[in-house]
Formats: structure tokens, C-alpha cells, sequence
């Protein structure tokens, strides 16, 4: 048997093969444009422009309010921007690197995340560390809904995930905030409070959205700090960790004045995010609306907007407290769908952490027709169980419509290009032909999120029900139903 770390090794080095082997293709310049992979705060050619304005002309390059990269990126990121002193392979390489941590992490992460039974009788599969690292590398499709009814394996049809790809090859920031993330998750598994709340910081100073993520990220490094029920207090871990975290924001703002000499980044970085200034098209929900509404209302929106991705934390960090990874996990997709500008690289991250829970991808049993009958023998539970007819399935906790919900993202994309060109390049179009595929992209992945937690919920009363309980749902004499 092949050593797992032998196989993760190998999917490393062929990820940085491929991607370094593109770079001599003609994708970089290509992609280097395309507003679903770059955003006025992630873009490489704005960073280039920020760069040469802060050395060559001695200007500060938030005064003109078009570039938004932090200031620790720019001075950390803007050398290999300048083609006159470095070569441009070395900024290839670079983000291929970021890309190969984030899925060595998200390895990490999947091997050493507490996991519950595998219901393996009922055709249950886990995915190992190195095939969730191809997913993040380079996936192998966003697989968790694997479409078993097409008796497909999608594992091999895709070798590699082309939004991780892509996001390297157009050098997309996207990726060092992506990193930071995922380096946090990877410290909080391990236990080490500190080292992923600074991480966090890090990744929220790029992005300002991972803030939204400490809440159940503090309680998910508790529960990995406290293994076998040691007695630890929660609310000690967490005013430890929001004091470190507020800290190490202080000292990396405190740094970021110091390098440019003025507090102008702030509205310029963070301003930007809130009061979206620039209504560059891009897959977002927001942009659309402050085109077309009366200024009046743009303030309106603007709260609604900033409020929209909040509301989720309090409700799925308190749901999903004794899972706290998988609440982190929902809210990275919800806030790669309903923040200001997003990429395509911010759901290659979230598609590696739903293979994490690789548990929930369809089983090989069939699907079938449960017929609604009041029972009288059923356990008092947050799901209705049904009789279901003697031939019936197998247990089935996975997610329920795995065909639906891998063609419509890919659908999706295939309008996304389209209508932008039809807007923008040929003028047959407008503004609504794009936004009409960014609607169809976010109900796409609103939906993947709706699946994974429905999935979630039916395995947890499934592994309630005890093994006597599962016999009789896999005999067909009850079926699992959402309510």
C-alpha cells in the first residue's frame, strides 16, 4: 500500500508541474483580465500599477483611490511585480508555492479532523489527505457531489480543479488570502489557539471578510485543545484568542502606517470593501444593484449588503457548535457568495473544505420514492421518519440531487463568459445578461451549500438511531425524509 504521505507528495509535484508548465502557454495573459478570476481589490495589474506609482514616482498610491491591496502586500508582493529587476517567473512561482501550502493545510486538516462512525455497510467513503489536497491544488472537480446515480467517478474524470489553477495563472491575491486561511484551520485542528487566530488576522487583513470566521474558528481550536473531555473553559479560550486577535490587527495597521506614512489605506483597503466605490462587473450580487438604483437608495443597499453576510455567524456558529469545522466551512461559502467582490478562487478553497466531509457525497444506493404514512414506532427527532416501501435503500445521508447540482455550476460558468462578451466585446447584450448568470452561478452555490447541510443533518439522526435503527432504514422499514 502506497505511503499517503508518498501520495500527497506526488499530487504536490504534479499540481507545480502543470502550473508551471501553463505559464508558457498563452493562459497568463488571457486570464490575467478575466473579472471572474480578478477583482479591483485582488488584481495583479493593479498591483503592478500601486508598485511602480510607491517606488518609481514617489506617490502614494491610495491617494488616487484605484489600487486596494494592503500595504504588507504591496511591499511584499510589489518586487516581483516590476518586470525591469525580476524576472516574471519568480511571481509564478511564488503563487505556486502559496497554492501548494494551502493544500498541504487542507491535507492536514482532512487526516486530522475528528470524524465520527463511517457507515461504511452503507457505501460511506473518506477521501484521504492527498486526494482533498488535489482538490484544493488542483481538484479533481468540486467532487463532493460525485455523481454516483451517473455512474460517473468524477475522481478521474478531473485530474485537476481549473478555479485553482486559473486563479495562479491570472496571480490573483485571492490565493495569500486563501493561504492564510487555510493555515488557520490547519494550526486550529492542531490545537494551537494562538497561531490560528494570528493567521486569521493575517487573512483578514488581506480581505477583511475572515473576521466573520473567529467566532466558531475560537471554538473549534477549543474543542481540538480539550481532547478526551478535558476540562478547559470556553469562554477563557475565547477572550484569549479575541484579545491576541484585535492585538495582532493593531500591530499589523501599526505597520501598514509606518510603511506608507499616512492612515489613507484604511478607506482605501477596507473603505472600498463597505462603500463599493468601484462597480467593475464581477460574479457578485452587489455590483448590479448600484448601477442600475437612484442614488437615494444606494445607502440602503449599502447596509444591506454589509449586514447580509453577518447575519449568518451567530445562528450556524450556535447550530453547529460540537461541529464547528463544519460551520467554518459554511460560512467560507457564504461569504465567497455574498462578499463585495468575489473570484472564482475563493470557492476553490471552499470546494477542498467540503471534501473534508467527504462522508456526505452520494452513496451508491438508488433513490426511491418514500411514501408518506403516519408512523406510530418513530424516535422524537428534528427529521421525519417515514415507512418506506420493503425493496427500499439504503441509508441514505448524502446529498440527494448530486446530478442537479453539478451540471447547473458548470452551466453557470459556461454563461458567465459568454454574456460578459455579449455586454461588453459585441454589444448585443446589457448589464442584465451578465447579472442573470451571476444569479444563476450564486443559486447554484447557494444550493451546494442548502444540500451539504440537509446531508449533515440526516447522517447526525441516522448515527442517533443506533445500529438496530439503521438496520431497519436499510431494510426499507424507515426512511430518512427532511422535515
Amino acid at each position: 500500500m502506497v505511503d499517503p504521505r508518498l501520495k500527497l507528495l506526488l499530487v504536490l509535484v504534479v499540481g507545480a508541474v502543470l502550473r508551471l508548465l501553463l505559464v508558457h502557454a498563452r493562459l497568463p495573459v488571457l486570464l490575467t483580465h478575466r473579472n471572474e478570476l480578478t477583482s479591483p481589490l485582488s488584481s495583479w495589474q493593479r498591483l503592478q500599477e500601486g508598485y511602480h506609482l510607491f517606488t518609481r514616482l514617489g506617490l502614494n498610491p491610495y491617494a488616487a483611490g484605484s489600487f486596494h491591496a494592503p500595504p504588507l502586500l504591496l511591499a511584499c508582493l510589489g518586487p516581483f511585480s516590476d518586470s525591469a529587476t525580476v524576472n516574471e517567473g519568480w511571481s509564478y512561482a511564488v503563487w505556486t508555492l502559496a497554492d501548494l501550502v494551502i493544500a498541504w493545510a487542507v491535507a492536514r486538516l482532512a487526516e486530522r479532523r475528528r470524524r465520527s462512525v463511517v457507515l461504511e455497510e452503507d457505501g460511506e467513503r473518506r477521501w484521504s489527505g492527498a486526494k482533498i489536497a488535489a482538490m484544493s491544488v488542483d481538484p479533481k472537480n468540486f467532487s463532493l457531489f460525485e455523481a454516483s446515480k451517473l455512474n460517473v467517478d468524477l475522481r478521474r474524470s478531473y485530474l485537476l480543479h481549473p478555479f485553482s489553477v486559473a486563479t495562479t495563472l491570472a496571480r490573483s491575491s485571492t490565493v495569500f488570502s486563501n493561504l492564510f486561511l487555510a493555515l488557520a484551520l490547519e494550526s486550529a485542528v492542531a490545537g494551537s489557539l494562538l497561531s490560528s487566530v494570528f493567521l486569521l488576522s493575517l487573512a483578514t487583513h488581506l480581505s477583511l471578510y475572515p473576521i466573520l470566521l473567529l467566532p466558531p474558528l475560537l471554538i473549534f481550536a477549543h474543542h481540538m485543545r480539550s481532547p478526551n473531555g478535558a476540562r478547559r473553559s470556553l469562554k477563557s479560550d475565547a477572550a484569549r484568542g479575541a484579545l491576541a486577535f484585535v492585538a495582532h490587527q493593531a500591530l499589523l495597521l501599526g505597520a501598514s502606517r509606518w510603511l506608507t506614512g499616512s492612515w489613507d489605506f484604511i478607506s482605501s483597503v477596507y473603505g472600498v470593501i463597505l462603500i463599493i466605490p468601484d462597480l467593475t462587473p464581477n460574479i457578485g450580487v452587489a455590483w448590479y444593484f448600484f448601477i442600475e438604483m437612484f442614488d437615494h437608495f444606494r445607502s440602503f443597499f449599502l447596509v444591506v449588503f454589509a449586514l447580509h453576510p453577518i447575519v449568518y455567524v451567530a445562528p450556524l456558529t450556535y447550530f453547529y457548535r460540537k461541529d464547528a469545522l463544519f460551520a467554518i466551512v459554511l460560512l467560507v461559502g457564504s461569504l465567497s457568495l455574498l462578499k463585495s467582490y468575489p473570484t472564482l478562487g475563493d470557492y476553490a478553497l471552499w470546494h477542498a473544505l467540503l471534501g473534508c466531509y467527504s462522508e456526505l457525497q452520494p452513496c451508491s444506493s438508488r433513490s426511491v420514492s418514500f411514501e408518506i404514512v403516519a408512523p406510530t414506532d418513530i424516535p422524537s427527532h428534528s427529521f421525519l421518519f417515514l415507512p418506506a416501501p420493503l425493496d427500499g435503500p439504503t441509508c441514505r445521508t448524502d446529498v440527494s440531487s448530486p446530478l442537479f447540482h453539478t451540471l447547473l455550476p458548470l452551466y453557470a460558468l459556461f454563461l458567465l463568459p459568454t454574456f460578459h462578451h455579449l455586454w461588453l466585446y459585441s454589444g448585443s447584450g446589457n448589464s442584465n445578461f451578465f447579472y442573470a448568470s451571476t444569479l444563476v452561478w450564486a443559486i447554484a452555490m447557494g444550493g451546494c451549500a442548502l444540500e451539504a447541510m440537509g446531508a449533515w443533518g440526516k447522517r447526525e439522526v441516522v448515527l442517533k438511531l443506533g445500529k438496530e435503527g439503521r438496520d431497519r432504514v436499510r431494510k426499507g422499514q424507515w426512511g430518512v425524509v427532511q422535515r
